[in-house]
């Protein structure tokens, strides 16, 4: 079990944070590895690709993503895919929550669990960790210089 938890403070009022986490292409761009997005069903259904090298591994994952959304300030995103080559599934669940921050800024919360299974998951608990902490920590600052374009954010 992966632990996928972030705190990302950004500069702008959430709902306008809520309405750039709906620009899927800028999104995508935000997270690292993934070079393909497509929307299925605007809101609902996407599927993306996740290209990475994790230890000796170079892995990609076409996954199918479902989002619910609570509007103005929830989202509850599942996505689940196998990789192609070694065969490993990969499940993760992730809940993003934007809260009024400070000096009327927003504060997104990310919170969720992730699973991988096959070789990918014979790699050990250490190297899984680090490359997700390494995912989040490039997510957050990808994230935060997005929004930094034209109005200054910090990641936490």
């Amino acid at each position: 079990m992966i632990e996928l938890r972030r705190v990302i403070d950004l500069d702008v009022a959430p709902g306008a944070v809520w309405d750039r986490l709906w620009d899927v292409p800028a999104l995508a761009a935000c997270i690292p590895g993934c070079d393909a997005v497509e929307t299925v069903e605007a809101g609902h259904r996407y599927r993306a690709t996740i290209r990475d090298k994790v230890g000796p591994f170079r892995i990609a994952i076409p996954l199918e993503v479902a989002v619910e959304a609570t509007p103005p300030s929830r989202l509850a995103i599942t996505a689940s895919g196998r990789d192609a080559v070694l065969g490993s599934p990969v499940k993760l669940t992730l809940v993003a929550s934007i809260e009024p921050g400070r000096g009327g800024g927003a504060r997104l919360a990310l919170d969720g669990r992730g699973e991988v299974g096959g070789k990918l998951a014979a790699l050990g608990q250490g190297v899984i960790d680090r490359k997700t902490r390494d995912i989040l920590d490039r997510f957050a600052a990808s994230l935060a210089a997005l929004f930094a374009r034209g109005s200054g954010a910090a990641a936490v």
